[in-house]
């Protein structure tokens, strides 16, 4: 069973703690010659925390307790802090509380980017009768990059005053500058793995704008960015805000929160480099992922959903909490960092989506689990995983990689011998499919029932360990009829995958119910 406990270090304040926490998360599922390639670092170090890990628990990758952490160390966790804090919501005084400083320490380490430079004053120049808007996202492990289209503006005797920039998109474009300081934890990345973000930026751009790019150091840009520019240094790209605050909306609100929700994902374990492209059509048109995720995470609020979710399930795994038992939105409030408003928001959301149901004095009740619940989720997840797989059949080259590497990862998972690890990878497998299908309702759905899945199997603990070659069989079954183009074959194996976890899940509740919970 996988440790909630280094889960939880994987989303630490400390960045430090943050990195030895992946890495040993990933010395656990592809062993330390690969984990110490794609973290940077070495063998012997990729092994030596693994094995701290073994012997004292999760705690042996926590900051000593003797030692505080510089001022250094401080500045950049606030400043990276719209990437770590547990909801999009966050201020300062929020930042302050979760770093043990003041208010104040926060202001000035943000100070930088209050102030313009040399490259702002030239940047604006470019700007004369041009509108910026924001196209692409691109961070490498050796530079992030903000790709731009410039739309010439028609002149006004009576000009109207630019559009103001609301909290709300300010917030986020601290949260995509705040992105090149945590670079350094991507692997290398090859060139050929940027080509496709600057293809799919060509794409977006509309035929009579001007192409423009900045970057945080040089990188490489295709000749049709006539405008660039390059910043000296990291102060230098923070110092970007109060310029892009100036130029008014650079993205809708709708891009902006998407934008958002995909990059605080990503740096929660960014073993990849991070691309974001501006959809080209409406909402629930494209077949893109970026498109999909804006059905899924509508919000800030859905975000704080899923952090409590993934809450009260860590709470039933250290036997904390169990079914029945009450959740209170101050508990939350403090586990998370936030307020109790805004639980008590996500909170409804949950009960909409039946993972929890509220009760009175603002509290909420972790599920019971009942053969009808089983039975239910299971039939919904049939039929709708059904429609997925034949519509997957279509999926292109990118969404067939990113279904390919689920596999993959969920391959190493099953190496560990670590069943219920294996059972998160088989879920985020599923998942994938439903992302690669271009079903922009039906996707969220399954992902809605993802997370009953593993609330139930959260519950049952111990009860529940699916067998790990049934599900490699299944997945691996399944990939490859999707690829060769049978849908029907892909489809059928699905409904037996389906049937068979089923099965076993109604199985061990039977099971379960039948000896002594040992609860007192």
């Amino acid at each position: 069973m996988s440790d909630p406990q280094l889960e939880d270090l994987s989303r630490d304040v400390d960045e430090a703690v943050r990195r030895r926490a992946r890495l040993v998360q990933d010395v656990l599922s592809s062993g330390p010659a690969r984990a110490a390639r794609e973290h940077g670092v070495t063998r012997q170090t990729a092994a030596k925390w693994a094995q701290r890990y073994r012997t004292g628990g999760a705690a042996q990758l926590s900051r000593p307790a003797g030692r505080r952490r510089t001022t250094q160390e401080l500045r950049r966790a606030a400043l990276t802090a719209p990437l770590w804090m547990p909801t999009t919501k966050w201020s300062t005084r929020s930042i302050a509380d979760a770093l043990g400083v003041s208010q104040s320490f926060v202001a000035r380490a943000w100070e930088a980017m209050r102030s313009g430079t040399a490259l702002s004053d030239d940047l604006t120049g470019a700007m004369t009768g041009r509108q910026p808007a924001v196209l692409g996202l691109l961070v490498t492990s050796e530079h992030a990059v903000l790709a731009f289209q410039l739309t010439p503006v028609t002149r006004r005797e009576d000009p109207a005053p630019p559009a103001r920039v609301g909290p709300a998109v300010q917030r986020v474009l601290r949260t995509v500058l705040a992105s090149d300081l945590v670079r350094r934890e991507v692997p290398a990345t090859r060139p050929a793995d940027v080509t496709p973000f600057w293809d799919e930026v060509l794409d977006a751009a509309d035929p009579d704008a001007t192409l423009m790019a900045i970057g945080s150091d040089a990188a490489p840009m295709p000749a049709e960015v006539s405008v660039q520019g390059v910043c000296r240094d990291v102060g230098e790209w923070l110092a970007l805000f109060p310029l892009f605050v100036e130029w008014g909306p650079l993205l809708s609100p709708a891009a902006a929160l998407q934008l958002e929700n995909e990059l605080r994902t990503w740096a929660r374990t960014p073993r990849r480099a991070f691309t974001w492209v501006r959809p080209t059509t409406p909402a629930g048109e494209s077949r893109g992922p970026a498109a999909r995720a804006a059905v899924r995470h509508l919000g800030p609020e859905r975000a704080l959903a899923d952090e409590i979710v993934v809450t009260i399930r860590q709470g039933i795994a250290e036997g904390r909490l169990a079914a029945g038992d009450r959740v209170t939105e101050r508990y939350l409030a403090g586990r998370l960092r936030t307020t109790r408003a805004q639980v008590r928001t996500a909170m409804r959301l949950l009960e909409r989506d039946g993972l929890l149901t509220i009760t009175t004095g603002h509290a909420a009740v972790v599920p019971v689990l009942t053969t009808n619940d089983v039975v239910e989720t299971y039939a919904a997840r049939r039929a709708l995983g059904t429609l997925v797989i034949r519509a997957a059949v279509r999926w292109s080259p990118q969404e067939r990689q990113s279904v390919e590497d689920a596999l993959d990862a969920l391959e190493r998972c099953a190496s560990t011998g670590d069943a219920h690890r294996t059972g998160e990878a088989d879920i985020a497998f599923q998942n994938a499919l439903a992302e690669a299908s271009g079903l922009v309702r039906i996707a969220p759905m399954l992902e809605i029932l993802a997370d009953h899945l593993r609330m139930f199997i959260a519950v049952m603990g111990l009860d529940y360990a699916y067998p790990i070659d049934a599900m490699l069989r299944d997945d691996r079954a399944i990939f490859e009829a999707i690829d060769a183009g049978d849908g029907e074959v892909a489809a059928e194996r699905w409904r037996v995958k389906i049937d068979e976890a089923a099965t076993y899940m109604l199985g061990q509740l039977s099971a379960g119910r039948s000896r002594p919970t040992g609860r007192s």
